[in-house]
């Protein structure tokens, strides 16, 4: 039954995260996003929920570990339980090696790489304790290819193949699977004319539950998802 499944999807407002978020509730899973805006997250939710499932929206800065903490507890409070993760937050500063700022480096790490380690580390004992669970670490084609005025964003995208491959391991003795994706150009404007350029969010998002919903025997340990047009990757 998937009516009582959960799905915690950080970046939880926009693009990637609102359309996998929609997925979900249509296939009648609970649904939590999060992400830093309040009022937009609720918005979201409230468009989203269904008669299946419910959207709850808790604001939460991936790159702080308390309030993750806090958000994956409200979340075991309201559910019961948590069946998948997938870290989607993310951003970038594109500049040069000699114009990116230390702090925008950190901020960049903050959110990319530790709040993948602070979510994932949150859920993994609540997953370990029900002897199952999946997370999903959304990567991108910058994770398999560097590219000029994006050494942040590259560095914490090739971190997560790593972090991945790790925790895949830990897991394995708990029926934990873990997944690392790397989604090429996304469509996040939603403008008709770039669609056969881009990856449509929900046509993401679709693989995804896809992947979390096969045999619990398997796990897609890696996945590059990209739009025909694009060639070369990785």
């Amino acid at each position: 039954m998937m009516e009582n499944k959960v799905v915690i999807i950080t970046g939880g407002s926009e693009g990637l995260g609102k359309g996998t978020a929609k997925v979900f509730a249509e296939q009648g899973w609970n649904v939590v996003i999060t992400a830093r805006g309040k009022e937009k997250l609720e918005r979201v939710a409230e468009e989203l929920t269904t008669s299946k499932g419910k959207v709850l929206a808790i604001p939460a800065d991936v790159s702080n570990a308390e309030q993750v903490q806090s958000m994956v507890q409200q979340t075991l409070r309201e559910f019961g339980r948590i069946d998948v993760l997938i870290n989607n937050a993310a951003i970038d500063y594109p500049a040069s090696i000699e114009e990116l700022t230390i702090e925008q480096w950190d901020q960049i790490v903050g959110v990319n790489l530790n709040g993948v380690f602070y979510a994932s580390k949150a859920v993994f004992p609540s997953m370990k304790l029900k002897n199952s669970g999946y997370i999903i670490n959304i990567s991108s084609v910058a994770g398999k290819k560097g590219w000029p005025n994006a050494t942040a964003y590259c560095a914490t995208k090739f971190a997560l193949t790593g972090f991945t491959q790790a925790l895949n391991g830990e897991g394995k003795p708990y029926n934990i699977r873990c997944s690392v994706v790397y989604p090429g150009g996304m469509d996040t404007n939603w403008h008709e004319e770039r669609q056969q350029e881009f990856l449509n969010p929900e046509d993401a998002g679709r693989f995804f539950f896809h992947m979390v919903t096969q045999d619990p025997r398997f796990v897609v340990n890696e996945a590059v998802i990209t739009p025909v047009i694009e060639q070369g990757y990785p």
